[in-house]
């Protein structure tokens, strides 16, 4: 046997070389395939973070809302004569088990608010049906109040950085020792406790209630037509992250340079499941211990320096790449007598309005039995009927407000509520009138129809407060100055106005935020 071995065949060095050079292709291959997955999946993840933003509504401008009522029976003759026991009776609640109501309360809440409440929007609900989330833990009208406070982390009792978190835990501590009252209450600022509630309301919603197709939150004096809710929430996937309602402006995003927007919680707001999962949701390691904090624990340092709830809960969402959808006026921020009409208005489904009147609430919802109708949403051209703006053509003491206004030039020299009412005859587009007198002596033209309010004559002293006086009583010699109001609507205008608006087609616009 040779130890040392001869040269190498030229054919088979070339087969060793063809070998080596094929091994390395093979590493060199494998190494720019690890380093492409990781390229991949890194801007992959970017993407998924950055894509969803500020996405712009790629479908219709309007969609048609061909839908049927749930409600049975859908309407009824004389719905005011009715026990509320007998209405409800008809009431869809089988459709629960897809849409989640939640009703966003507190312990110093309204109690003329609160009631109205629950003998309109929220009386058809049993206990097991409703959750009411609060900051206290009490009975409401029959219901468990929830206290989703005591759910927040530790981090959160650090009075040195979140303050205003002191207002729950003096309350809690007065409940506790007995001496919480109407009286000592007056101490607590309920509004500022309102923020920290919607994080763990979503929260404690999803682990109450979990897997519902879509969470419909609202507050005491959120109205809402359930029967138009019903129906738009079944044009929608409740797996696709959706979070809707009515914008409002939010945090500014450095990273992506654009403007953000929330949903305003007065009108009330929907989350899709999807939309709570995407919210929810924690990165876990290979052992499956989750290695992201709670949600509440992830922006307690934002709730602590923000003004309000909704709009963090919408930053949150916007985080994980879950984006509004504004569809108003669907979801409106007016209450019943603040409605515009006009042509944003007036063919569309109307589903909530805000910061209604108690006396609104439950004479729209017993009204509301008397108007639906089997195959056609309830448009805002059907809640006009209720009041009637317009009808008188004048009030005195009244307030039909400045929405859409603009005001006659200075040559005009419009100087009472008669020439006021005639300047807006002489304009096509002024359908109504609002004529500021006494110090202020202004005239206000609008374009769209709006009940308004009464409203007495108001002194405004120096500081800027204003104080509501009867008008023998005003000081017209004081520093300041004292405004009555008249409002006016010209009549034969508006119904031709309404005439020309038959809404023989219903369709619902696509969603906006801007």
């Amino acid at each position: 046997m040779a130890i040392l071995r001869g040269p190498v065949e030229p054919r088979r060095m070339g087969l060793m070389l063809t070998k080596r050079l094929a091994r390395t292709l093979v590493v060199v291959l494998a190494l720019l395939m690890t380093v492409g997955i990781m390229l991949t999946r890194h801007m992959y993840d970017r993407a998924e973070s950055v894509l969803p933003f500020h996405r712009q509504h790629t479908g219709p401008a309007a969609y048609s809302f061909k839908s049927a009522s749930r409600f049975s029976p859908v309407t009824f003759d004389d719905p005011e004569g009715m026990s509320r026991h007998d209405l409800c009776a008809s009431f869809p609640s089988y459709l629960l088990n897809h849409v989640q109501p939640v009703l966003k309360i507190g312990h110093s809440e309204n109690k003329e608010r609160l009631d109205a409440s629950f003998s309109s929007v929220s009386s058809c609900f049993n206990t097991d049906d409703l959750l009411v989330i609060s900051d206290l833990d009490e009975v409401v009208h029959g219901h468990q109040a929830i206290d989703v406070l005591a759910d927040l982390p530790a981090d959160y009792y650090n009075l040195d950085n979140n303050p205003s978190f002191r207002n729950y835990t003096a309350q809690k501590e007065m409940r506790n020792n007995g001496t919480l009252n109407e009286e000592t209450q007056t101490a607590i600022d309920g509004w500022i406790l309102d923020k920290y509630k919607f994080l763990p309301m979503v929260e404690r919603a999803w682990l109450a209630k979990p897997d519902k197709a879509f969470y419909f939150f609202y507050e005491a004096d959120t109205y809402i037509f359930w029967d138009n809710v019903f129906r738009f929430l079944q044009s929608f996937n409740p797996d696709t992250p959706i979070y809707m309602g009515s914008p409002s402006p939010g945090r500014h995003d450095d990273e992506q340079d654009v403007e953000t927007w929330f949903a305003n919680g007065g009108p009330g707001l929907v989350l899709s499941r999807g939309a709570i999962k995407a919210l929810l949701h924690r990165e876990t390691d290979a052992n499956g211990h989750y290695v992201d904090p709670h949600v509440t624990e992830k922006w307690q340092d934002l709730v602590a320096g923000e003004c309000c709830g909704d709009s963090v809960l919408g930053w949150a969402l916007w985080n994980v790449t879950v984006q509004l959808q504004g569809y108003w006026p669907m979801f409106n921020p007016h209450p019943l007598h603040g409605i515009p009409f006009s042509d944003s208005y007036w063919c569309q489904p109307v589903m909530t309005l805000h910061k209604t009147t108690p006396k609104d609430m439950i004479d729209l919802w017993h009204w509301e039995f008397g108007q639906r109708q089997l195959h056609r949403p309830m448009l805002y051209s059907d809640v006009w009927r209720l009041q009637h703006p317009g009808e008188p053509s004048t009030l005195e003491n009244w307030d039909n407000g400045d929405w859409d206004s603009w005001q006659p030039p200075a040559e005009a020299s419009v100087s009472g509520p008669g020439a006021c009412e005639q300047y807006c005859r002489s304009q096509d587009d002024c359908l109504q009138w609002n004529w500021r007198g006494g110090d202020e002596k202004k005239c206000i033209l609008m374009r769209s129809v709006r009940y308004g309010a009464a409203r007495k004559p108001e002194y405004f002293p120096d500081d800027g407060k204003r104080e509501t006086l009867p008008e023998d009583e005003l000081d017209t010699q004081a520093q300041g100055k004292w405004v009555e109001y008249q409002s006016g609507w010209v009549e034969d205008r508006i119904e031709s106005w309404r005439n020309e608006r038959t809404s023989d087609d219903v369709e619902r616009s696509g969603y906006d935020i801007e």
